[in-house]
């Protein structure tokens, strides 16, 4: 919804066409489902007793009670018949019922015990399933997060937690009832071959027929669960872009809500036809059971009314025969179902285990150890902060010492690095042979698309590079652990989310006490929002976002970039990027951040992108991109002087901010579009 797209064209060519070669070490859950039913089985049930023991031995304990119930309530009225029929003395009566009903209610009371039992051990095992799937999404690489086949992956496995017979929640039970199902399945079919071959046959015969049916129809099912997945998650994006505070001045704005509504009805209507369609093959299924059902019934009565006519068997027998009957069909039907339903669950299993066992990239391959192999001698090599950064920058009448990083500056290189994104034939960034002295100052300018963002996103670890090698400190990328390069870098972004917390917790990155208030002050007098929050009655400790808390406030755009200004004001970083950090500033407010930022940035590495080409004169450098190249650097007095494509841009976007340019250069100043992150 947003009418700015800053750094975000560089990679549109890619993305709609990505197929993820992050996965190529790994499979994922858009893979050839190959995880088979007993392999699903065996899994559920090793995931069941190694995260919830308790719960799993339940599940026997309750099939047991299960299938001894609907034998005990069919010995009842067959044992009242035999002794009516054997005229029982009646304290024989009273002792047979009494001792029958006791054991009735007991099994009653400890089958409900045992549900209630399971039910509040899925919960645990359930919350173990989703902090499996949220670690998983916090430790991908970010290029394998970004990718569209990882994101489809990930609502599919979200969707099959939270549909109802949830591939966790009610696994444990379908589990139960059809073990329930399979051993009463047995045992009244044994009890009926005393009686004769033909009952049983009668009830397994009909029975076959159906789950032939129901089988056909779960194939048809996981044929179209695809396309009817794509319809649910294009149907959720429209109903949280519905919901989005800040998508919502847009929607009422340009008059979006009825587009969006159509989108839904429309992807509502393809859903509603794929499950019409494979709700068909279960109809026609159950129609059949239904059909056969009464054929079964028809022939069991029968054979025993006529086995009490030749006098064979007793009424009491006939009583005691038609319940086994009745509970064999039962035992028969919920089997089937049941087995349905875990066809089902098989299918999200497979999934499911795919995307858990599915790699979490390889950019970073280190410990997090020193590693040997660093270049002696070279420049870039040393970790030391550089003279030349000494001594530089404006007081802002704080304590600057008390913020200075307590990581030394290193240097970066880059040789001969390209990159392109997945599906795309262009190279975003090409053969890039760069370098920045550890404790220098670099500006990155460009026009949209150059690829300025997606260098960002390299030296940030976030991208790994299509070719090409990162060092820092003298160490290739590569060789670093993951939380060890993290910590030696401080970056904004331009797309500022903040988390639903304090204004001081997401400052200091830390929901615990171990926070430095003293040091998120002066970070927010730095990033000129402590007069602001100063302002708030709790201060600091003011929780943001409406939506999630009761007293939570919205900050601005400029207010909310200014929070992640003093969060990398706070980070004691030895590398500071500040990609488009203040889009959302006016020049003036960008002005008194960027003379405080000389004096922050003073014994770091640090490069910033803006598109006001006026805040880049206080850098070390300006690297001037374009089409992925870096075609023009050096200080700004020296690509001044050298008038070229920045001394150009300069000039137009000068008279710009001015207010002076004629109807020809203001076309021109548009059509460049601005020197812009």
């Amino acid at each position: 919804m947003a009418l700015r797209m800053d750094g975000k064209g560089e990679k549109r060519m890619g993305q709609d066409k990505e197929k993820n070669r992050l996965g190529r070490k790994s499979r994922t859950a858009s893979s050839k489902l190959g995880y088979g039913f007993l392999s699903n089985a065996a899994w559920h049930w090793r995931e069941q007793f190694t995260r919830e023991p308790k719960a799993a031995v339940s599940v026997l304990l309750l099939s047991f009670v299960a299938i001894s119930l609907p034998l005990l309530n069919a010995r009842l009225p067959k044992l009242v018949l035999q002794g009516l029929e054997e005229r029982w003395e009646l304290m024989q009566f009273a002792a047979v019922l009494l001792l029958l009903v006791a054991v009735l209610a007991v099994a009653n009371m400890l089958q409900a015990a045992l549900k209630a039992y399971m039910r509040r051990m899925q919960g645990p095992f359930e919350d173990d399933f989703n902090l499996r799937l949220l670690k998983k999404r916090l430790r991908v690489d970010y290029e394998i997060l970004e990718s569209r086949q990882f994101n489809e992956d990930a609502h599919a496995v979200y969707d099959s937690l939270y549909r109802p017979h949830s591939v966790v929640r009610d696994s444990s039970m379908i589990w139960q009832q059809s073990l329930t199902a399979a051993g009463g399945l047995l045992l009244y079919g044994l009890i009926l071959l005393r009686q004769s071959l033909l009952v049983p046959l009668l009830v397994l015969i009909p029975a076959l027929l159906v789950f032939l049916l129901k089988r056909k129809a779960m194939r048809r099912d996981h044929e179209l669960r695809p396309a009817a997945d794509e319809a649910a998650r294009k149907m959720r994006y429209v109903e949280e872009r519905g919901w989005d505070l800040q998508a919502g001045k847009d929607i009422r704005m340009y008059d979006l809500g009825g587009w969006l509504l159509g989108i839904l009805k429309r992807e509502r209507k393809t859903g509603e036809t794929n499950v019409r369609l494979w709700e068909n093959g279960y109809l026609a299924a159950n129609l059949c059971d239904a059909l056969l059902c009464f054929a079964r019934d028809a022939g069991a009565y029968l054979y025993f009314i006529l086995q009490i006519v030749q006098g064979t068997l007793p009424v009491s027998d006939f009583v005691w025969y038609i319940s086994v009957v009745a509970s064999c069909q039962q035992a028969c039907s919920a089997l089937l179902e049941n087995v349905e339903l875990l066809g089902r669950l098989s299918f999200d299993y497979s999934r499911l285990r795919l995307f858990l066992e599915s790699g979490e990239g390889d950019i970073f391959q280190g410990t997090g150890a020193e590693r040997s192999g660093k270049e002696e001698g070279s420049d870039f090599a040393s970790p030391s902060r550089g003279k030349e950064a000494e001594g530089k920058g404006r007081k802002t009448g704080f304590d600057s010492t008390a913020l200075s990083p307590t990581k030394e500056a290193v240097g970066i290189e880059l040789e001969h690095v390209s990159f392109t994104y997945p599906g795309s034939r262009v190279p975003t960034l090409k053969d890039l042979n760069l370098a920045i002295r550890p404790g220098e100052k670099i500006a990155l300018v460009g026009l949209n698309g150059a690829g300025k963002s997606t260098l960002v996103k390299l030296l940030c670890g976030l991208y790994r590079p299509t070719s090409g090698t990162i060092r820092v400190g003298g160490r290739p990328l590569s060789s670093f652990g993951r939380e060890e390069y993290f910590s030696m870098i401080a970056a904004v972004f331009q797309d500022v989310k903040l988390l639903p917390l304090t204004i001081a917790q997401n400052v200091a990155s830390d929901n615990g006490e171990d926070i430095d208030r003293q040091r998120v002050r002066q970070c927010l007098s730095l990033a000129g929002l402590w007069e602001m929050v100063d302002g708030l009655p709790q201060k600091e400790d003011t929780p943001l976002g409406r939506g999630v808390l009761d007293d939570g406030i919205e900050l601005s755009g400029g207010e909310r970039q200014k929070v992640w200004m003093a969060r990398a004001f706070y980070k004691e970083a030895s590398i500071l990027i500040l990609d488009e950090p203040t889009a959302a500033l006016d020049p003036l407010a960008e002005q008194e951040i960027y003379e405080k930022y000389v004096e922050m940035s003073e014994g770091r590495t640090s490069l910033f992108i803006s598109h006001r080409l006026a805040s880049t004169r206080f850098c070390d450098r300006i690297w001037l991109m374009e089409n992925g190249r870096i075609t023009e650097q050096g200080s700004y007095e020296e690509l001044m002087e050298k008038n070229g494509a920045y001394a150009r841009l300069f000039a137009v976007q000068g008279k710009y901010y001015r207010k002076e340019e004629s109807g020809k250069e203001w076309n021109e100043a548009m059509k460049m579009g601005g020197a812009q992150a």
